[in-house]
């Protein structure tokens, strides 16, 4: 079987007759019918039954057309990538990211970036930091975007912005009147958490132990968004990225300044030098560029 016989059978099959496929395929006639010959002789299978001038396709060469027509499915993808390879060095974008970014700062940063790319075609893989570093180091994905790295070296990781954690309380808290929460505020105090093993969940809870300030570990979930949600729901009180609380502001919420400062920061994870495209570096650009507009939104 070779690429030849390929063509002649497809154009046959989407064009109902040797003639017609021959003057697509700029050949003759015979050349087409030898084609398929070979063909049929190569797979073992019967293609076409003969009525006359007619070809009618039997269930097995209707069978190797579906076959067919999906590899040229993957070939015209293939095409879609060279094209977008020229022009942004690269056809697909695939992010990993933790839950914190990637549900709240990734969409509206790859919607920015894809406006001025329309054929770019883009993954976002949403985990653990560890999954994400793994991913990454694999180069099953391009980039990452992590708040703990981890085993990596000084080359790979980049930090991109640290961002004040904010106290995040049920409308109907008697302490959503205050303008800032602080530590001592929260002393019993019903708190959702995140779970054990985030990196987070243990700077928040070193930071309370050694103030010896005691809450009630009401419940704990694995993101923050989900934290947010229940603490509209009257579950308690988190604290939380303000990126992510802002998508919940919406609801029975109200967001307060924390004190003392509990930084929240965002790293780059690369993978090795050689795998940088200057896509994943303008897309880094565009992160860094919405950081800093947040960054001087946040102090006027």
């Amino acid at each position: 079987m070779n690429l030849r016989q390929i063509e002649a059978f497809r154009s046959v099959m989407r064009l109902g007759s040797m003639t017609a496929a021959a003057e697509v395929l700029y050949t003759s006639q015979p050349n087409v019918s030898r084609l398929i010959a070979q063909l049929e002789l190569s797979t073992g299978l019967v293609l076409f039954k003969r009525a006359g001038v007619r070809l009618i396709p039997t269930q097995q060469g209707q069978a190797l057309f579906q076959e067919v027509e999906r590899a040229y499915v993957g070939l015209d993808s293939l095409k879609h990538s060279a094209k977008n390879i020229r022009n942004l060095g690269t056809g697909r974008l695939r992010v990993a990211a933790v839950p914190s970014t990637g549900m709240s700062v990734l969409p509206r940063v790859l919607k920015a970036f894809t406006e001025t790319r329309p054929e770019l075609t883009v993954s976002l893989h949403v985990n653990s930091s560890s999954t994400v570093e793994q991913w990454v180091k694999s180069q099953y994905c391009d980039i990452g975007i992590v708040v703990h790295p981890g085993d990596v070296t000084g080359q790979q990781v980049e930090l991109l912005a640290q961002t004040a954690a904010v106290c995040v309380l049920p409308c109907a808290h008697p302490l959503a009147e205050r303008a800032q929460i602080t530590l001592e505020d929260l002393q019993g105090q019903r708190f959702v958490s995140l779970c054990h093993g985030d990196g987070t969940r243990s700077l928040v809870d070193d930071l309370f132990e050694q103030a010896g300030v005691e809450r009630v570990m009401a419940v704990e979930a694995q993101y923050s968004a989900i934290n947010c949600e229940m603490v509209a729901l009257g579950m308690g009180i988190t604290l939380a990225h303000p990126l992510v609380a802002r998508d919940y502001a919406h609801r029975d919420i109200v967001i307060r300044p924390f004190k003392p400062e509990i930084l929240f920061p965002t790293y780059v994870i690369w993978p090795t030098a050689q795998a940088r495209t200057r896509l994943t570096e303008e897309f880094v650009d565009t992160l860094k560029a919405y950081y800093k507009d947040l960054s001087e939104a946040s102090s006027l």
